[in-house]
């Protein structure tokens, strides 16, 4: 016992050097496009859901996020809890829009006609900011990543303003609109004359507004509520949050989150809901009607999978598990990996490793490009106890995983079992 745990440190002691200059934070990629419609060169940071290398053939709604370099890591974090770790949401790319410099910025999120705060003479060009989004900045995602037709335009402060008027301007621009603590106030509010006229006409494709606000009353959305109350617009569909207990500069996160979880509602299920009143054809019916209104492609969340596999057994219909996964791989591709993983989960626990193994080889050249498929074989040659294999897929995966720029929580996992069957190969 000593001398393994004296190996271990020793182990440990090695890779620890190369372990502090793995751990950094992604922070995505940062893109220089040379715009002709604003005529300078701008930037743009775009962080791809970890997710994104492991599942080839999956799409992902894209998240436009205002004042990109201030607000990035909060919402980015965030995102990362939200939509990979707890799967509440589907995953999303990040597309941060960098400023440059307060007075550009407020100057690029005022509305035409009007003037930048505290300023005279600094007109507003939201309308040429605007169409450097949809004409430069939108279509160099679109034709450079798998995007779900499914694109929000997230704002706060000046850029909720900038939001609210992208909506007023090009409602089908976006999918969504969301907009935070919004400077509707700006030239005594002269953003509401627009408002009205757009919430009367009504007459743009169905599209969908949040607004938020913190523990404030000036910002002048109120009378923007009046509005969109009074008139009830058929194909506006509105929400409106206020957090008392959120600022002006916290009220962003707490918002967006809370407005995501309503823009994919029904995305997560509750264990509750799942284990008392939807069977796997149920589930599959409602995933499928899910993404086709949400215009994506995407593995459903684990806890449904798991759901969908552990009713078979608990019913004692384990022998008709094949028939579902083959809908599964025709009317829910995108899942097909994750529904096939838990599915060998559940015959390693019930029948053996070895059938387990049998199920993940068989699809295995499909999907050797995912991190959890080839740590998924690896622990079932582990369990067989062939350490020579388990340590074979455990480095391929390890090195996907640092190809990916996977969480470093991710990483260590593997290191650590790697660590593990190293050691105690070495005493046997």
């Amino acid at each position: 016992m000593i001398k393994t745990l004296t190996l271990i440190f020793t182990l440990l002691f090695l890779i620890t050097p190369k372990l502090s200059f793995s751990a950094e934070l992604n922070t995505g990629e940062r893109v220089k496009i040379q715009s002709s419609v604003l005529k300078e060169e701008r930037e743009i940071q775009i962080l791809l859901p970890e997710s994104y290398f492991s599942h080839s053939a999956a799409t992902y709604p894209v998240i436009y996020l205002i004042d990109g370099d201030y607000t990035f890591h909060g919402m980015s974090g965030m995102l990362d809890f939200l939509a990979n770790k707890a799967q509440l949401i589907p995953d999303v790319i990040v597309v941060a829009i960098a400023d440059k410099g307060t007075e550009i910025y407020r100057q690029n999120m005022t509305p035409k006609g009007l003037t930048a705060p505290f300023k005279k003479e600094d007109a507003g060009k939201a309308e040429l900011f605007l169409s450097f989004l949809t004409e430069e900045v939108k279509p160099y995602i679109n034709s450079n990543y798998r995007v779900a037709d499914n694109a929000i335009l997230v704002g706060h402060s000046m850029g909720g303003l900038f939001v609210l008027n992208a909506l007023f301007e090009a409602p089908n621009a976006f999918d969504h609109f969301v907009s935070m603590s919004p400077s509707v106030w700006l030239n005594d509010y002269a953003i509401m004359a627009k408002a009205k006229s757009f919430i009367e006409k009504d007459d743009h494709k169905p599209t969908s507004l949040y607004l938020s606000l913190g523990d404030e009353n000036r910002q002048g959305v109120y009378g923007v509520l009046q509005l969109l109350d009074e008139a009830q617009p058929k194909n506006t569909h509105w929400q409106f949050s206020q957090y008392p207990n959120e600022n002006h500069n916290s009220v962003g996160l707490i918002a967006l989150r809370d407005n995501l979880k309503a823009i994919f509602k029904g995305w997560f299920i509750t264990d509750k809901e799942l284990s008392q009143s939807m069977s796997p054809e149920q589930l599959l019916q409602h995933y499928k009607a899910l993404s086709l209104s949400l215009n994506l492609n995407q593995s459903i969340p684990t806890p449904s999978i798991k759901s969908a596999i552990r009713y078979f057994y608990r019913q004692e219909k384990a022998s008709e598990i094949p028939a579902f996964m083959a809908k599964i791989k025709k009317e829910l591709p995108a899942s097909e990996q994750g529904f096939i993983i838990m599915q060998s989960s559940y015959v390693g626990h019930y029948d053996s490793s070895e059938s387990a193994l049998k199920i993940l080889q068989l699809s295995e050249e499909r999907f050797n490009h995912s991190v959890e498929y080839l740590k998924s074989i690896a622990s079932t040659y582990e369990q067989l106890d062939n350490t020579i294999l388990a340590i074979n897929y455990y480095e391929k995966a390890l090195k996907l995983a640092q190809l990916y720029n996977s969480n470093q929580w991710q990483i260590n996992i593997i290191e650590a079992k790697l660590l593990k069957i190293r050691a105690n190969k070495s005493f046997k």
